[in-house]
């Protein structure tokens, strides 16, 4: 079967690599929080506040945004030489009398209580680190105070994790009660010896800053259901809209900045633009970067190190992409070779009814990587009472977003070619050889060619891996992975020999998150692999079999005849052998 390769669906190797498109960025310090909006806005509001003390922030990552934050808070407090805070004087028991003490505003920072900083950060912290400590001598009796942070920053701003509020609640009731008062209470650590004798309380102005991701503060707001009533709320976020040009000029500044305070050599245009490639297959989204600091970090000291020029360069970028491709790839490589070795059976030439290569994403616990693998689907079509088995499913080897992708493939159909409701024909769909557990509803494209062809009694070809979501109506929706979909069949296509026939099918929606490998594109561009988007199952079936899906305005032969001719003579055929009784269709099959 020769496929399509004038199809307006083939797309050109330029489709497969997104790129910048800049010049002549003028260079400007761009720092984290430059592109922040949401975040800057609420941060810079919530200090201006004086009736708001609490701040939530959704935070992915605690320990690499904390101490970014502490210091663009630091950079919005006004200098105030204003001495805040108390001073206590003890007064030591002795044998004719009790411990006294008292306290009066503080007049230097070297006072005992007194504030001594404006910004503190606290991700792992006990009750003695953020309220002080009151200790007792076990012989003399002498009682000494500590200040904790809550007195080191009074008057100023206070970081803290949920993930340590979460671990100490009892924490959070005691800091939440500093904030509605403003007012700082001693209170016995022990709860059934009272304080040796009575410490004064004294007014605390602090605002707070909370961490978590968003999980952390789902399980937080459930303990504490007033917080977002009680804080204002925004998030940190770890991706930046690269939208516009003058987003993506701000995000090659920042990029730059971060190189130049780390002191990393200069990044060359294409360089930059080498590195936005390879960030968009983290993302999956060309118009959405991450913009974490440390992985940026990360990135830029291991191009240092094969780094050869004044400058890091596009090509410094590959090599850090091959090596650590090369160093992750001890599971996939061996998943391949059960491949090649035939262990496992997909063939990518030649033809065959009802069988199709589907494209996974292949996920292993304790590693930090993903890469694609083909895998094959199979449809048996046989005399029955119109039902449709998902075996996956049946086996319990599937979840249940699998198998809602199966059904609405078998519905699709059945609406499409306007089957009757009591088909005369059952049929079995099923991942062969997969014996881990699988979901998703990346398959229900590949699951409705496999019924068709199998109804139609039509090959499809063994050359051509798909994937891609459809809904009822036919329409082919987005997936997600698709660069190591794409990447996992070429891989094996490539180490057998690649013929010129064979190719993907994936939906037009997702050709903004293709960024895809130097030889992926190579071998696009020399017309050795194919790759075509579509946005419906009409589409799909042009260049899978070569027919209309439906029958249309034009004239048809025997040669392409469309498909819902086809399945149609075959359902009237199993039903005058059904109407003939067992032995006419026992004999009269063909």
């Amino acid at each position: 079967m020769n496929l399509s390769l004038s199809s307006e669906q083939l797309l050109s190797w330029q489709h497969l690599m997104p790129t910048l498109e800049l010049a002549d960025i003028p260079e400007q310090s761009i720092s984290f929080f430059d592109l922040q909006p949401r975040a800057n806005s609420a941060i810079q509001q919530f200090l201006q506040n004086s009736h708001r003390s609490l701040l939530v922030l959704k935070a992915d990552d605690q320990a690499e945004y904390a101490p970014l934050l502490a210091d663009y808070i630091q950079s919005l407090l006004p200098q105030n030489s204003q001495v805040k805070g108390v001073n206590y004087f003890i007064e030591q028991a002795d044998s004719f009398s009790f411990a006294r003490i008292s306290v009066e505003p503080a007049q230097s920072k070297e006072d005992n209580f007194a504030a001594i900083k404006q910004v503190g950060t606290a991700l792992y912290f006990d009750e003695n680190q953020l309220f002080g400590s009151l200790l007792v001598h076990p012989i003399s009796k002498d009682i000494q105070l500590n200040a904790g942070l809550v007195h080191q920053l009074n008057g100023g701003v206070l970081i803290l994790s949920v993930a340590g509020l979460l671990a100490r609640f009892d924490i959070w009731c005691r800091l939440k009660h500093i904030l509605t008062t403003q007012t700082f209470d001693w209170y016995s650590m022990h709860p059934f010896k009272p304080l040796p004798c009575h410490i004064p309380s004294y007014p605390l102005e602090l605002k707070v800053v909370l961490l978590g991701s968003r999980e952390e503060l789902a399980a937080f707001s459930e303990l504490e259901t007033e917080l977002f009533g009680l804080g204002d709320y925004s998030e940190l976020e770890s991706y930046f809209s690269l939208e516009e040009p003058a987003q993506k000029v701000k995000w090659v500044q920042y990029v730059r900045t971060l190189a130049k305070q780390y002191d990393f050599p200069s990044i060359s245009d294409k360089g930059v633009e080498r590195l936005y490639q390879l960030y968009v297959r983290e993302s999956e989204d060309r118009a959405v970067i991450n913009i974490s600091p440390l992985m940026l970090k990360n990135l830029l000291s291991k191009a240092v190190l094969v780094c050869t020029g004044t400058e890091l360069s596009a090509v410094d970028f590959e090599k850090i992409f091959q090596i650590t491709a090369m160093q992750h790839s001890f599971l996939r490589d061996r998943t391949y070779d059960d491949i090649l070795h035939e262990q496992v059976f997909i063939p990518t030439e030649g033809e065959a009814i009802g069988q199709i290569n589907g494209l996974s994403v292949i996920e292993y616990q304790g590693t930090p990587t993903s890469f694609g693998e083909p895998s094959r689907l199979s449809c048996i079509v046989q005399f029955g009472e119109g039902e449709i088995t998902d075996v996956d499913r049946k086996s319990e080897l599937a979840g249940n977003i699998h198998s809602k992708g199966m059904i609405i493939a078998q519905n699709c159909l059945a609406n499409i070619l306007e089957l009757p409701s009591q088909l005369p024909f059952s049929a079995s769909l099923v991942f062969e050889q997969s014996y881990a557990e699988i979901d998703g509803d990346s398959a229900s494209l590949a699951a409705f060619c496999a019924l068709t062809s199998a109804l139609a009694d039509l090959p499809v070809s063994q050359s051509v891996a798909i994937t891609g979501a459809i809904d009822q109506f036919g329409l082919v929706h987005s997936v997600g992975g698709v660069n190591e979909k794409i990447e996992g069949f070429f891989a094996i296509c490539e180490r057998r020999g690649l013929t010129g026939e064979q190719g993907v099918i994936i939906p037009a929606s997702v050709i903004h998150q293709l960024s895809l490998s130097i030889e992926v594109i190579t071998a696009v561009r020399n017309r050795r692999f194919f790759i075509w988007a579509v946005e419906d199952v009409y589409q799909t079936s042009k260049i899978l079999f070569q027919r209309d899906l439906m029958e249309e305005d034009k004239s048809y032969n025997g040669d392409n005849e469309p498909i819902s001719r086809l399945i149609a003579r075959r359902i009237e055929q199993r039903t005058d052998h059904l109407s003939r009784g067992f032995w006419g269709l026992l004999f009269g099959r063909k």
